[in-house]
């Protein structure tokens, strides 16, 4: 028996052998990996640090709205398991405003996160005592549940 002529029939055994072993029916035996989705999970938090007050500024140059600023929020995590969401949200319901933001963590946001507000703009004749009473929070929201993580009155002053 000549082995050199059984080479090709043994190498192409070989190559069927790993091609079924590695194909589709090997991958299909595996469960898939079910990927976090956006909404899940929880966070720990240890610290939230929320700004004093805020602020209604009138325009320049001769614009008469008014705009909402608001200084950033800290927070700082002990940990974050899966997708979890936080919202920073400013209410004044003198003014029947609110505004909130929602941010989006997972395993590359780090220890400490700042959060802020967009600044936003109201008509001038919503805007007429020099200050009015605002709420500030940090929520936590995953899956159909909230949580009020960190809540602070605040004086929303304005200045024209």
């Amino acid at each position: 028996m000549d082995l050199g002529s059984s080479v090709p029939y043994v190498a192409a055994a070989v190559i069927l052998v790993v091609t079924l072993a590695s194909g589709p029916l090997a991958i299909a035996d595996r469960p898939a990996e079910q990927p976090t989705q956006i909404g899940t999970g929880s966070v720990t938090i240890s610290d939230v640090r929320l700004p004093e007050t805020a602020t209604l500024r009138q325009g320049q140059f001769g614009e008469a709205s008014y705009y909402v600023q608001v200084p950033p929020a800290t927070v700082v995590f002990d940990g974050i398991e899966g997708r979890p969401i936080l919202t920073y949200k400013l209410e004044i319901a003198a003014l029947g405003y609110t505004r909130e933001s929602a941010f989006f963590l997972g395993p590359d946001t780090g220890e400490r996160m700042q959060f802020s507000l967009e600044r936003d703009e109201l008509p001038p004749e919503d805007v007429r005592n020099d200050s009015y009473a605002g709420v500030l929070r940090v929520v936590e929201r995953a899956g159909e549940e909230s949580r009020v993580v960190a809540e602070r009155n605040v004086t929303v002053r304005v200045r024209r």
